[in-house]
């Protein structure tokens, strides 16, 4: 079995007194495993803190079901969920949703929108999931290098989310345990909002001494964000793993 050696975890609004859009799931013993997630309420309809809220909610009550389930249920079953909001007024409120699962056999990620997450690789992080937006399209179809995309303005629109009148598409992922980086008998994963990973893009890179402690690795970023002043609510999750010795 799994054992959770450490996480630490922020969520913050980009500015002081603003609601929080963004809402997290810190690691969670669920089955033989582990399960976290990020969700980013969609900024341009109102009700965005209130989507991403409900969303991870509902995660968090129903994860014994949610890690036996099909993803496509999962993310249908949110997409309804959402509609509860129908009746504050708020139809189009929408969200983004990163969710991950650890246990023996492997990595199982739930992927829609623009938060992302890595695993320590090393002296790096490795991205395990793919922007779903208009940038990420653009490289994609080799319409534009990323050279030439940072001149062009509204490239970071999404072109997906959990909404009840977005087009909703997902990633449903599994990374068996042989594929993933193990160090030490350990693994260790991050989710960020985008608020949280524009910071870390820019410069992907801290101390060996701090890149080796989640706790170090968390309080280096947030300070970063906070020094640099936030363009977006920003939002981490991360957890350090150990795996059992006969499975490394």
């Amino acid at each position: 079995m799994l054992n959770l050696i450490s996480s630490c975890n922020f969520s913050y609004p980009k500015e002081p007194y603003r609601n929080n859009e963004d809402s997290i799931l810190t690691p969670k013993k669920v089955g033989d495993g582990y399960l976290l997630a990020v969700a980013d309420g969609v900024g341009s309809y109102e009700g965005a803190d209130k989507a991403s809220k409900l969303v991870i909610e509902h995660i968090e009550h129903y994860s014994e079901k949610i890690i036996r389930s099909d993803f496509n249920y999962l993310f249908n079953d949110l997409k309804k969920i959402l509609s509860d909001l129908d009746d504050l007024g708020l139809p189009r409120a929408a969200t983004t949703l990163t969710l991950a699962y650890l246990n023996r056999k492997g990595l199982r990620i739930g992927h829609i929108g623009d938060c992302r997450l890595y695993v320590k690789n090393g002296k790096k992080l490795k991205l395990l999931t793919k922007d779903h937006t208009q940038y990420q399209k653009l490289l994609d179809e080799k319409i534009y290098t990323k050279k030439e995309l940072k001149e062009i303005g509204g490239k970071n629109i999404l072109t997906t989310a959990i909404s009840k009148y977005i087009h909703m598409t997902f990633d449903d992922i599994f990374i068996p345990l042989s594929k993933l980086p193990i160090e030490n008998g350990k693994i260790t994963l991050f989710i960020m909002s985008d608020g949280a990973h524009s910071f870390w893009d820019n410069s992907p890179r801290f101390s060996e001494k701090t890149m080796s402690n989640v706790i170090k690795f968390s309080n280096s970023l947030l300070r970063r964000i906070e020094r640099k002043l936030p363009t977006d609510d920003y939002s981490m999750v991360s957890a350090e793993f150990a795996l059992p010795t006969d499975i490394w």
